[in-house]
């Protein structure tokens, strides 16, 4: 279906500005879109991916006006400044994750936001794989929930704006809370700063469910990955997501796009519980590019706009909740304990 004419207005063009301009060209907008970067080097990079240059600028005032919505791609730490002044206007408006630095800030946000569409770009939300997996458990093929693993990890730049508790496991602590259905009620981490930049890089975080169920997160840009990274040229990734279940289990490699169902459940036979195991599946044969997963967000998010649906990731829980969920993680590492919600 051919979209509408929108004129969007995306402000920053960092690593992941690329895959933003190839996914809405994925969707047939690129001719409406605008970007504004501080920096003069994203401006370039953006102009020579074929942008033409008076689409792009410095100064976000020249082009907000006409822009029907509004999609924030600045470096986390200036999401407040940034989305303060943009939420007054009353247009619709997609935040990268996470929604802001702090759970002061987001809160913030929240009590400034009227009654516009917003979005957190929580990718994994939008990933063929992860939804498939999702439909597994709604259907409840994989039974109880009993336990999440989750590793994102690779040689890679440490980040100025963020660790990689903000930055990489944000995204599997939403992925979780999305297949659990809801927030934990409690977490502990570890994290380290070898670096002493006054961000982690490493981190072990574990979350506790309402119904017993357990998620076990690692993250770090210490340790190899066993692939080559498909958005930040130069780095390794190791992206692996395992749901297991009273019924089965779901193993989500990303980097490859593999998905495994595993057909087993324990059975108490003679005394021992022994598992009764009725294959594997792999119902995913494609390759999925990130700029088809992002063209999936966008695609949900003028959803949306349109009133079709509602957002992907929304702001209460994916923003403000998630927020809540990542103090407490920086306060149990800190603390050294297991920190309540």
């Amino acid at each position: 279906m051919t979209q509408p004419v929108r004129k969007i207005l995306q402000i920053g063009f960092g690593n992941f500005g690329p895959t933003h301009l190839a996914a809405w060209r994925e969707l047939g907008l690129a001719d409406g879109l605008y970007v504004v970067d501080p920096g003069e080097a994203a401006r370039q990079r953006c102009r020579d991916l074929g942008l033409p240059r008076d689409r792009v600028g410095a100064d976000v005032d020249a082009f907000l006006d006409l822009a029907d919505l509004i999609v924030v791609l600045a470096p986390t730490d200036k999401h407040f400044k940034v989305c303060k002044p943009l939420l007054a206007t009353g247009k619709p408006l997609f935040i990268e994750k996470p929604m802001t630095a702090t759970l002061a800030e987001a809160e913030g946000l929240r009590e400034l936001c009227g009654d516009q569409v917003v979005q957190i770009g929580f990718y994994f939300r939008a990933h063929p794989l992860a939804k498939l997996v999702r439909d597994e458990i709604s259907a409840g093929r994989l039974g109880d929930l009993r336990y999440i693993s989750a590793r994102f990890h690779g040689y890679k730049r440490a980040r100025g704006d963020s660790g990689v508790i903000g930055n990489d496991a944000v995204h599997f602590i939403d992925q979780a809370n999305w297949m659990m259905g809801g927030l934990p009620v409690a977490v502990d981490a570890v994290s380290r700063d070898h670096f002493d930049r006054g961000y982690d890089d490493l981190a072990l975080i574990r979350l506790f469910y309402p119904s017993g169920a357990i998620a076990n997160i690692e993250v770090g840009c210490i340790q190899p990955g066993r692939w080559n990274d498909n958005i930040v040229p130069g780095s390794t990734q190791t992206k692996e997501f395992v749901v297991a279940g009273t019924e089965g289990a779901a193993e989500i490699d990303y980097q490859t796009s593999e998905l495994r169902l595993h057909r087993v459940r324990h059975e108490l036979i003679d005394g021992l519980w022994r598992p009764n195991n009725r294959g594997v599946e792999m119902p995913h044969a494609a390759i999925v590019e990130p700029h088809q997963v992002v063209a999936g967000e966008f695609a949900a998010f003028l959803d949306a706009v349109d009133g079709t649906a509602a957002p992907l990731a929304r702001m209460d829980e994916c923003g403000v909740g998630m927020a809540r969920v990542l103090d407490a993680i920086y306060r149990s590492a800190e603390q050294e304990m297991r920190i309540s919600l």
